[in-house]
């Protein structure tokens, strides 16, 4: 009876290593729920942090000039009406904001220069009926209620763990992807041991874009200098802007075509 625990004690060293295999792998549904939401949840007014920095680096892009790869882009948002994308352009570090219903881009000079001026030969834009003279706000397409139900509406995929580094496949459930156009769109996702994006990768028909993320981070709001134009900067209101997205939509229609 004494060697029973010793017994037991060895029994239990012997298996050790099988017990550990045993571990339920996580599941990839909850993995992605803890990345999506809190970025999901700055859109809420009911959340405590109201916008996000984040700093990407671009490693990787079809058609994607050498001089570019390496380039660092800023991305800072606060809804639901504030945004700002920061990066290398032309040479030039250049800056393109939201505030409120402006946008306005620095440094001034081509080919931004030219966007405060309709094209030759087209009339005004015209305010559609019903058309808000605003830019709209910046809002989750349902209720922040059910943030939590986000994941529900992706398929994921976990592809497999390396050095420590967790990698998820994600795409937008079939039917909504199949009524959006994008059924050969999608993301793979790489967290580190904390569950924290630290690469995506964009595939789409033709094309693909990786970045390492380099920073991800949440405050209550962004100081009120950080969405100021200076006084170079080209300003364009919400009508211009509404002009430009109507000759992108006709051109890229057209291209379809």
């Amino acid at each position: 009876m004494k060697k029973l625990p010793l017994t037991f004690f060895a029994a239990l060293l012997a298996f050790a290593p099988l017990l550990r295999a045993q571990q339920p792998v996580p599941n990839p549904y909850d993995i992605l729920s803890r990345v999506l939401v809190p970025i999901a949840s700055v859109f809420s007014p009911e959340a405590k942090q109201h916008a996000l920095s984040a700093t990407l680096v671009l490693e990787e892009m079809t058609d994607l000039p050498p001089e570019l790869a390496g380039t660092r882009v800023e991305l800072l948002l606060q809804p639901p009406d504030r945004a700002l994308v920061r990066g290398l352009y032309g040479g030039k570090m250049t800056t393109i904001c939201r505030a409120g219903d402006t946008v306005w881009i620095a440094p001034s000079g081509p080919p931004f220069d030219t966007l405060a001026t309709q094209l030759p030969g087209e009339p005004p834009h015209k305010k559609k009926k019903h058309q808000n003279e605003g830019l709209g706000m910046m809002a989750l397409p349902f209720p922040p209620q059910q943030l939590a139900l986000l994941p529900i509406l992706l398929q994921a995929k976990d592809v497999g763990e390396e050095k420590g580094l967790r990698t998820l496949e994600v795409k937008l459930m079939a039917e909504l992807s199949h009524s959006l156009g994008v059924e050969d769109w999608s993301v793979r996702l790489t967290l580190d041991a904390a569950g924290q994006p630290v690469r995506l990768r964009l595939l789409g028909p033709g094309w693909s874009l990786a970045a390492r993320v380099e920073r991800l981070e949440y405050a209550t709001a962004l100081p009120a200098a950080t969405w100021q134009a200076p006084g170079d900067a080209v300003r364009l209101d919400a009508q211009q802007i509404q002009y430009w997205m109507d000759q992108i939509g006709r051109q890229m229609a057209g291209s379809r075509q």
